[in-house]
Protein backbone atom coordinates (compact mmCIF):
# COMPACT_ATOMS: atom_id res chain seq x y z
CA UNK A 1 0.00 0.00 0.00
CA UNK A 2 0.85 3.55 -0.74
CA UNK A 3 0.37 6.71 1.00
CA UNK A 4 2.10 10.23 1.04
CA UNK A 5 4.36 10.64 4.61
CA UNK A 6 1.22 13.11 5.84
CA UNK A 7 -0.85 10.47 5.66
CA UNK A 8 1.50 7.59 7.44
CA UNK A 9 1.41 9.81 10.18
CA UNK A 10 -2.22 10.98 9.75
CA UNK A 11 -3.07 7.08 10.31
CA UNK A 12 -0.44 6.85 13.42
CA UNK A 13 -1.29 9.96 14.65
CA UNK A 14 2.28 11.29 15.05
CA UNK A 15 3.61 15.08 14.77
CA UNK A 16 7.15 15.25 12.35
CA UNK A 17 8.40 18.06 14.53
CA UNK A 18 11.72 18.78 12.36
CA UNK A 19 10.27 18.71 8.63
CA UNK A 20 12.82 20.11 6.10
CA UNK A 21 11.54 22.95 3.38
CA UNK A 22 12.94 20.68 1.07
CA UNK A 23 11.52 17.43 2.13
CA UNK A 24 7.77 18.83 2.09
CA UNK A 25 6.43 18.06 -1.74
CA UNK A 26 7.63 14.58 -1.44
CA UNK A 27 6.28 14.10 2.26
CA UNK A 28 2.65 15.53 1.12
CA UNK A 29 2.35 14.65 -2.26
CA UNK A 30 4.76 11.47 -3.17
CA UNK A 31 2.70 8.08 -2.02
CA UNK A 32 5.81 5.57 -0.73
CA UNK A 33 5.33 2.06 1.06
CA UNK A 34 5.46 1.63 5.05
CA UNK A 35 8.82 0.60 4.83
CA UNK A 36 10.42 3.53 2.96
CA UNK A 37 8.52 5.88 5.64
CA UNK A 38 9.89 4.21 8.80
CA UNK A 39 13.03 4.47 7.68
CA UNK A 40 12.91 8.28 6.74
CA UNK A 41 10.61 8.32 10.13
CA UNK A 42 14.05 7.13 12.06
CA UNK A 43 15.58 10.45 11.13
CA UNK A 44 13.38 12.78 12.49
CA UNK A 45 11.90 13.92 15.71
CA UNK A 46 7.82 13.59 16.60
CA UNK A 47 5.67 13.85 19.00
CA UNK A 48 3.29 11.04 19.34
CA UNK A 49 -0.62 11.49 19.89
CA UNK A 50 -0.86 14.50 18.32
CA UNK A 51 -2.75 15.13 14.47
CA UNK A 52 -0.09 16.11 11.84
CA UNK A 53 0.10 19.40 10.23
CA UNK A 54 0.18 20.83 7.11
CA UNK A 55 2.04 24.01 5.83
CA UNK A 56 -0.33 26.80 4.10
CA UNK A 57 1.13 25.39 0.88
CA UNK A 58 -0.48 22.06 1.25
CA UNK A 59 -3.46 23.12 3.12
CA UNK A 60 -7.20 22.77 1.14
CA UNK A 61 -8.79 25.67 0.73
CA UNK A 62 -12.47 26.96 0.01
CA UNK A 63 -13.32 30.23 -1.46
CA UNK A 64 -16.23 31.15 1.11
CA UNK A 65 -18.82 33.85 -0.40
CA UNK A 66 -21.82 36.02 1.00
CA UNK A 67 -24.55 37.31 -0.99
CA UNK A 68 -27.95 38.68 -0.50
CA UNK A 69 -30.92 36.99 0.58
CA UNK A 70 -33.11 38.08 -2.26
CA UNK A 71 -31.18 37.53 -5.62
CA UNK A 72 -32.23 34.31 -7.43
CA UNK A 73 -29.64 31.43 -8.02
CA UNK A 74 -28.03 32.41 -10.71
CA UNK A 75 -27.81 36.08 -9.65
CA UNK A 76 -25.94 34.35 -6.80
CA UNK A 77 -23.29 32.85 -9.07
CA UNK A 78 -22.63 35.92 -10.50
CA UNK A 79 -22.36 37.76 -7.74
CA UNK A 80 -20.31 35.61 -6.01
CA UNK A 81 -18.37 35.43 -9.17
CA UNK A 82 -17.82 38.90 -9.44
CA UNK A 83 -16.26 39.25 -5.79
CA UNK A 84 -13.69 36.44 -6.85
CA UNK A 85 -11.98 38.20 -9.89
CA UNK A 86 -11.76 41.27 -7.48
CA UNK A 87 -10.13 39.04 -4.97
CA UNK A 88 -7.87 38.07 -7.29
CA UNK A 89 -6.72 41.51 -8.72
CA UNK A 90 -6.41 42.48 -5.24
CA UNK A 91 -3.91 39.74 -4.38
CA UNK A 92 -1.64 40.00 -7.49
CA UNK A 93 1.73 41.25 -6.31
CA UNK A 94 0.72 40.51 -2.62
CA UNK A 95 3.65 37.18 -2.34
CA UNK A 96 1.92 34.73 0.57
CA UNK A 97 -1.87 35.92 -0.08
CA UNK A 98 -1.41 35.53 -4.16
CA UNK A 99 0.28 32.36 -3.55
CA UNK A 100 -2.76 31.15 -1.72
CA UNK A 101 -5.65 32.42 -4.32
CA UNK A 102 -3.14 31.31 -7.18
CA UNK A 103 -3.08 27.25 -4.97
CA UNK A 104 -7.06 27.64 -4.71
CA UNK A 105 -7.78 28.57 -8.14
CA UNK A 106 -5.50 25.98 -10.09
CA UNK A 107 -6.01 23.09 -7.25
CA UNK A 108 -8.89 23.51 -4.86
CA UNK A 109 -11.29 25.06 -6.98
CA UNK A 110 -14.28 24.45 -4.41
CA UNK A 111 -16.93 27.38 -3.98
CA UNK A 112 -19.33 27.86 -1.30
CA UNK A 113 -21.70 30.68 -1.03
CA UNK A 114 -23.88 31.34 1.78
CA UNK A 115 -26.76 33.51 2.41
CA UNK A 116 -25.73 37.15 3.78
CA UNK A 117 -29.13 38.24 4.48
CA UNK A 118 -30.38 41.78 3.67
CA UNK A 119 -28.14 44.55 1.53
CA UNK A 120 -28.37 48.27 2.74
CA UNK A 121 -25.38 50.75 2.55
CA UNK A 122 -26.76 53.23 4.85
CA UNK A 123 -24.58 52.82 8.05
CA UNK A 124 -26.96 55.17 10.17
CA UNK A 125 -30.19 53.26 9.06
CA UNK A 126 -31.67 50.49 12.02
CA UNK A 127 -31.62 48.55 8.55
CA UNK A 128 -27.92 48.72 7.68
CA UNK A 129 -27.51 45.62 5.62
CA UNK A 130 -27.05 42.19 7.10
CA UNK A 131 -24.26 41.49 4.37
CA UNK A 132 -22.74 44.68 5.34
CA UNK A 133 -22.33 43.73 8.85
CA UNK A 134 -20.72 40.54 8.28
CA UNK A 135 -18.42 42.57 6.01
CA UNK A 136 -17.12 44.57 8.56
CA UNK A 137 -16.66 41.93 10.97
CA UNK A 138 -14.75 40.39 9.04
CA UNK A 139 -12.52 44.13 8.89
CA UNK A 140 -12.59 43.74 11.99
CA UNK A 141 -10.84 40.38 12.73
CA UNK A 142 -8.28 41.50 9.84
CA UNK A 143 -9.75 38.55 7.79
CA UNK A 144 -8.90 38.96 4.40
CA UNK A 145 -11.45 39.54 2.11
CA UNK A 146 -13.22 41.33 -1.31
CA UNK A 147 -16.56 42.53 -2.39
CA UNK A 148 -18.57 43.32 -5.27
CA UNK A 149 -20.76 46.65 -5.53
CA UNK A 150 -23.13 45.75 -8.18
CA UNK A 151 -24.15 48.99 -11.00
CA UNK A 152 -27.11 47.66 -11.64
CA UNK A 153 -28.71 47.08 -8.38
CA UNK A 154 -28.32 50.94 -6.91
CA UNK A 155 -24.72 50.12 -6.39
CA UNK A 156 -25.08 48.16 -3.27
CA UNK A 157 -22.94 45.63 -1.77
CA UNK A 158 -23.89 42.25 -3.43
CA UNK A 159 -21.15 39.60 -2.36
CA UNK A 160 -18.29 39.25 -0.28
CA UNK A 161 -15.77 36.56 -0.53
CA UNK A 162 -12.80 35.34 1.96
CA UNK A 163 -10.61 32.44 1.34
CA UNK A 164 -10.98 29.55 4.83
CA UNK A 165 -8.33 26.74 4.82
CA UNK A 166 -9.55 23.00 6.00
CA UNK A 167 -8.69 24.05 9.81
CA UNK A 168 -11.68 25.74 9.82
CA UNK A 169 -14.24 23.39 7.81
CA UNK A 170 -12.88 20.34 8.96
CA UNK A 171 -14.12 19.49 12.08
CA UNK A 172 -13.39 15.64 11.78
CA UNK A 173 -9.46 16.05 11.62
CA UNK A 174 -10.09 19.74 13.68
CA UNK A 175 -12.82 19.17 16.02
CA UNK A 176 -14.16 21.85 18.19
CA UNK A 177 -12.72 22.84 21.36
CA UNK A 178 -14.39 20.95 24.56
CA UNK A 179 -13.19 22.19 28.21
CA UNK A 180 -12.09 19.56 30.54
CA UNK A 181 -14.76 18.01 32.81
CA UNK A 182 -14.98 19.21 36.08
CA UNK A 183 -12.14 17.48 38.30
CA UNK A 184 -14.63 17.65 41.25
CA UNK A 185 -18.08 15.75 39.89
CA UNK A 186 -16.99 12.59 41.08
CA UNK A 187 -16.59 13.42 44.99
CA UNK A 188 -20.39 13.36 45.56
CA UNK A 189 -23.49 15.86 45.38
CA UNK A 190 -22.35 17.49 48.93
CA UNK A 191 -18.97 18.14 48.34
CA UNK A 192 -18.06 22.35 48.27
CA UNK A 193 -15.68 23.03 45.46
CA UNK A 194 -12.76 24.44 46.57
CA UNK A 195 -12.17 27.86 45.08
CA UNK A 196 -8.52 26.82 44.28
CA UNK A 197 -9.73 23.89 42.30
CA UNK A 198 -11.87 26.36 40.01
CA UNK A 199 -8.94 28.56 39.90
CA UNK A 200 -7.04 25.47 39.11
CA UNK A 201 -9.92 24.39 36.48
CA UNK A 202 -9.84 27.83 34.68
CA UNK A 203 -5.78 27.71 34.03
CA UNK A 204 -5.99 24.52 32.40
CA UNK A 205 -8.77 24.77 30.40
CA UNK A 206 -7.26 28.28 29.13
CA UNK A 207 -3.99 26.35 28.39
CA UNK A 208 -5.78 24.15 26.39
CA UNK A 209 -7.94 26.33 24.80
CA UNK A 210 -4.57 28.35 23.38
CA UNK A 211 -3.16 25.37 22.33
CA UNK A 212 -6.09 24.11 20.18
CA UNK A 213 -6.31 27.76 19.07
CA UNK A 214 -2.60 27.04 17.82
CA UNK A 215 -3.41 24.14 16.50
CA UNK A 216 -5.86 25.00 13.85
CA UNK A 217 -3.97 28.21 12.53
CA UNK A 218 -4.36 31.16 15.34
CA UNK A 219 -7.07 33.64 16.30
CA UNK A 220 -8.33 34.29 12.54
CA UNK A 221 -9.40 30.90 12.18
CA UNK A 222 -10.94 30.34 16.02
CA UNK A 223 -12.90 33.60 14.81
CA UNK A 224 -14.04 32.21 11.08
CA UNK A 225 -15.08 28.92 12.98
CA UNK A 226 -17.21 30.88 15.17
CA UNK A 227 -18.15 33.22 12.96
CA UNK A 228 -19.58 30.73 9.86
CA UNK A 229 -21.69 28.91 12.35
CA UNK A 230 -24.52 30.88 11.84
CA UNK A 231 -25.02 30.73 7.86
CA UNK A 232 -26.68 28.52 5.70
CA UNK A 233 -26.08 27.65 2.25
CA UNK A 234 -27.60 30.37 -0.77
CA UNK A 235 -30.89 29.42 -2.85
Amino acid sequence: MLKTGYDWCLDANIRVLDLKEFEEDWYYSKRVDKNFFIEWLKTKEVKSNSTPRKTDKHLEYRMYGLVPYNISSIQSGIQYGHAVVEYGQNVRGAGKSEELYNKWATKDKTFIILNGGTTNEDESSKWYGTLQQHRDKLRENKILFSEFIEPDLNNTLTSVVFLVDERVFDKELYPDYVNIPYPWKDKGRGYKVKDSEKDKWSEENKKNYQQWVVKIGGEKNAFLRDFLKVFRLAN
